[in-house]
């Protein structure tokens, strides 16, 4: 009862049937590519013995259906018939090893195709490019076309792609030339640019027409011309703009240089009205350089007033006790060159003031030191009648001051005291 003709119009005997069905096609499927690919002659050997296999197993079972048939000339051999009383379960058992068989080419072949560039490789990575590519001979019957040249060539002109060079000739009417080049904007509102390019292949001439899609970079230029009148504009005020930041520069310059210059003379007159009340204490010599220099300064000999060859505090102090007034010091002054050229500036401006203005003659100057550089200076002299107005020199101080990051503020209430934080 388990003879393979006897299982004939049984569900078993569809099922062989319609397994070995499936094993040959895949087989064959297999085989042609494996010859495509031009495979090595072991791999196509193999895969045409599993094909022959799988073929000779759907030629008996066919036969075997056509055994039980009631004609009675049967034209079968004893050999036939041999195959046809062997075991269902038989030919069960050689479609699992010919399906074995199948799934290691196939997984060969799989494995093939990752490690190896195939021809479908080259297609498939065409395919999948956004632009569109095409190549054809001269006389325009297409080669090769990817996907997206296909698909543009129907948005513009409703056909497939199959005639290249009428479709170039639809390119050229339609669109915008630019250097050899044509742009054409698509039904969905993009702008393509198309290229076409002449190749030489085994002798023969072919053409390679490409698309770029370039519809950013028109919006970009759309752009940038729809705002051109603004951007003149805007280039208009930036210059209006430069010029008078030009202007308010040398105005400041101008502010600072009369300040610089206001200091220098009022330390001169003070230094020689104090020489002519007091001739034996005081330093001809620098009474002499200093009115030299501001003179040159003032006819134009020189570039500058007055500064002295010494360190700049050191300078500050002499120039104070030349006018009278002795500076002292409590605590260790500034290392910062910076920080101590605007101490130097303080100690000119507030001995001068201290002569000026509060009829004194010493300037106390107390520094400390811990998370910040804290320099409070007071004078002997009268206190202030009332708020003392920043002008000339303790403006231009307090701009020295705050420029280097740090404060200024001035009491006047009992005393004058002028404190300085870094």
């Amino acid at each position: 009862m388990t003879s393979l003709y006897l299982t004939v119009d049984s569900a078993i005997w569809y099922i062989i049937c319609c397994v070995s069905l499936t094993l040959l096609a895949g087989s064959i499927s297999i085989l042609i590519r494996i010859f495509l690919d031009s495979r090595k002659l072991s791999a196509r050997v193999f895969a045409f013995i599993n094909t022959l296999f799988a073929f000779l197993v759907f030629v008996i079972l066919m036969d075997c259906s056509r055994y039980v048939s009631p004609v009675e000339d049967r034209p079968f051999s004893s050999f036939q018939a041999m195959l046809f009383d062997l075991p269902w379960y038989f030919y069960a058992g050689v479609e699992v090893v010919n399906g074995v068989l199948l799934l290691i080419c196939f997984r060969d072949n799989v494995r093939y195709r990752k490690e190896y560039l195939t021809g479908d490789a080259v297609i498939d990575a065409i395919n999948l490019l956004p632009e569109g590519i095409s190549i054809s001979d001269m006389s325009g019957s297409v080669r090769l076309a990817n996907l997206k040249m296909n698909d543009l060539c129907k948005a513009l002109t409703g056909e497939n792609y199959i005639d290249a060079k009428r479709f170039w000739n639809y390119v050229a009417d339609e669109g915008k030339e630019q250097g050899g080049t044509y742009l054409l904007r698509t039904p969905d509102d993009r702008v393509w640019i198309f290229e076409k390019d002449r190749l030489e292949s085994d002798g023969n001439d072919l053409e390679q027409i490409t698309a770029t899609d370039v519809t950013e970079r028109f919006k970009i230029i759309d752009e940038l011309e729809a705002k051109k009148e603004h951007l003149e504009d805007i280039q208009k005020r930036m210059k209006a703009v430069t010029d008078l930041s030009g202007d308010m520069f040398v105005a400041q310059e101008e502010a600072d240089a009369r300040a610089a210059l206001h200091n220098q003379l009022g330390q001169v007159l003070l230094m020689g009205r104090y020489y002519i009340e007091h001739k034996d204490s005081t330093d001809p010599e620098m009474v002499y350089l200093a009115t030299r220099q501001m003179n040159q300064f003032l006819l134009g000999e020189s570039v500058k007033p007055y500064s002295g060859e010494e360190e700049e505090l050191a300078l500050a102090v002499n120039m104070a006790g030349s006018i009278g007034v002795k500076v002292l010091i409590e605590g260790e002054a500034p290392k910062n060159s910076k920080i101590r050229k605007i101490l130097a500036d303080a100690v000119t401006e507030c001995a001068a003031n201290t002569v000026k203005h509060a009829e004194g003659d010493t300037v106390n100057i107390d520094i400390s030191k811990d998370l910040k550089t804290v320099i409070v200076i007071t004078n002997n002299g009268k206190p202030p009648k009332g708020a003392v107005t920043e002008s000339g020199g303790l403006l231009s101080l307090r701009k020295s001051v705050e420029e280097e990051g740090g404060s200024m503020r001035i009491e006047s209430d009992g005393a004058f005291r002028l404190i300085l934080e870094f």
